[in-house]
């Protein structure tokens, strides 16, 4: 189950608790359950924050190897200013002979968009950044109480095990912040 708390205007419309969710917070043995519960996330908002520029940025860099590879820019020649401003005259209609090449790009410059940042304050249970391109990131809080949880649990903290986790505990997954998209649908 999502920990939920009113954020600014927004408050939860429906919150579920399965009956699964009171046992393991009545219970003694279930510590690690009301840890993840009772989760202070509001504590762990910078390094969420982080964490989503440090993946936006990650995922600029893949992309631009890709179209390194794909287009292979590492040949690329550097015309002087001058050669190029008499190339583009003579390629002019008046200044046209036979042999004349068609007019190329003078400059391709690139244009640097400014990186965005997150703003710790924006961020929340459920709540993930929004980025113009790819896909949308998993929450952040919901990966760092699954990570966190299968430690409590005994557990090494590796990605297969969370998944497996993930896989065989529906407790587990909505006590770290995972909902169904569906009721049919898994958990995602």
């Amino acid at each position: 189950m999502l920990t939920l708390q009113p954020i600014g205007s927004k408050i939860p419309l429906i919150q579920l608790i399965e009956s699964d969710d009171r046992a393991l917070l009545s219970s003694p043995e279930a510590e690690g359950y009301k840890i993840l519960y009772y989760f202070a996330w509001t504590d762990h908002r910078g390094t969420a924050a982080e964490y989503y520029n440090a993946l936006y940025q990650f995922n600029i860099r893949e992309l631009e190897k890709r179209v390194e590879r794909f287009l292979g820019i590492n040949n690329v020649t550097v015309e002087a200013k001058e050669e190029a401003m008499q190339r583009l005259l003579f390629s002019r209609a008046t200044m046209q002979n036979t042999k004349a090449e068609e007019a190329t790009v003078l400059y391709d410059g690139k244009v640097e968009p400014k990186n965005p940042t997150v703003k710790p304050e924006t961020l929340a249970p459920g709540i993930v950044p929004i980025r113009l391109g790819g896909k949308k990131p998993k929450c952040f809080f919901a990966m760092f109480k699954s990570f966190l949880g299968a430690s409590l649990m005994g557990f090494p903290s590796e990605p297969e095990t969370v998944h497996s986790l993930l896989n065989s505990n529906p407790s587990f997954v909505r006590v770290c912040g995972f909902a169904p998209k569906e009721e049919t649908d898994p958990f995602v």
